[in-house]
């Protein structure tokens, strides 16, 4: 409400806010469709600020301001309804009312609508004289404290700027796999490894670094494969040792190490990564690809019995404009 207070008291119409003398009235009325236009300027524009339409506020020509308030405000259910079926995609708003001098002052708020071009879903027609306002695909946007109808240019604007707001996160799937060592040293042992496939469904390539961490417990344990080899050697030469491996005698403290895959623990997970080696990522996904196996197949498991391991990915990339890419996964062995 504060902030309301500051845009009323500091603030003019502009590309980000505007006031209303008196309340938008969705019955059978000449200017119901109003809110529809209003709606679509605001979040057209390509500024990422919250806007602001604040009811019950005259501005003047000199940048004064006069104080009606209204009465009986409309929920805000009511309005979502009629917006939600006439423009897409769905808007971003809150709609709340408060005490300022005496009088009841609503607003709308518009907020993180980055989905541009914001546009009529259908023909909007006058409740009145029943002609045609606003047809399917209609679109305006806010220039200064003007509102325009989108045009070509317009929509290009609006294009290019949507670029940078493409969350690639979701051009990624994550899948998990179990499967059986190939190599000829593994096949004698009973053992699982547990992978990842990764699948850009983008029609652009994308580069990452991705890194599991697998959470601890007493019913396995898990390792790299040339760890697991090296004890198997080991146990093998020994004449101390019996020559047939029990996983259960084994400690979860290896020391890791791989070419291809980093590999470190601390009391809780198992943590591995895909190493970078030349290049600035770890992994290049070309357009529409798979990568089948992540971590090479080489991180084994050893247990007694089957188990759910829960794990976590995370992905990063400088195509992620929110951050990392973090998923709780399992794993059904």
């Amino acid at each position: 409400m504060q902030k309301v207070i500051e845009i009323i008291e500091y603030e003019n119409e502009s590309h980000k806010v505007d006031f209303k003398k008196t309340e938008y009235i969705l019955g059978k009325d000449a200017k119901k469709n109003e809110i529809l236009k209003d709606f679509s300027a605001f979040t057209n524009h390509l500024s990422d600020e919250e806007k602001y339409i604040i009811i019950g506020i005259k501005e003047n020509q000199d940048k004064t301001k006069d104080v009606f308030g209204i009465e009986n405000p409309t929920d805000e259910a009511t309005y979502r309804q009629f917006i939600n079926e006439n423009i897409e995609p769905q808007v971003n708003f809150e709609y709340n009312n408060f005490t300022y001098k005496d009088k009841t002052i609503s607003f709308f708020k518009l907020f993180d609508n980055k989905n541009r071009p914001y546009l009529f879903k259908k023909e909007c027609k006058n409740p009145i004289n029943t002609k045609t306002e606003f047809k399917y695909g209609d679109g305006f946007i806010r220039v200064g404290t003007s509102t325009n109808k989108i045009g070509r240019k317009e929509l290009d604007d609006i294009i290019e700027s949507k670029k940078k707001y493409k969350n690639r996160q979701e051009d990624i799937d994550i899948i998990t796999h179990i499967g059986k060592p190939s190599s000829k040293e593994m096949d004698k042992w009973n053992v699982n490894y547990l992978d990842l496939k990764l699948i850009n469904k983008s029609n652009k390539s994308i580069d990452l670094d991705i890194e599991i961490f697998i959470k601890k417990s007493e019913e396995y344990t898990i390792l790299l494969e040339e760890d697991f080899l090296q004890e198997i050697n080991k146990t093998e030469n020994s004449q101390e040792q019996k020559s047939n491996f029990s996983p259960i005698n084994y400690s979860d403290n290896f020391v890791f190490g791989n070419l291809h895959i980093n590999a470190e623990e601390n009391k809780t997970e198992f943590i591995f990564q895909r190493n970078q080696l030349k290049n600035k990522f770890a992994i290049s996904l070309k357009q529409n690809s798979v990568c089948e196996n992540v971590f090479d197949k080489s991180i084994i498991v050893l247990e007694k019995k089957s188990n759910i391991i829960e794990a976590k990915v995370i992905i990063r990339s400088d195509d992620f404009t929110n951050g990392a890419l973090i998923k709780n996964i399992t794993f059904k062995t």
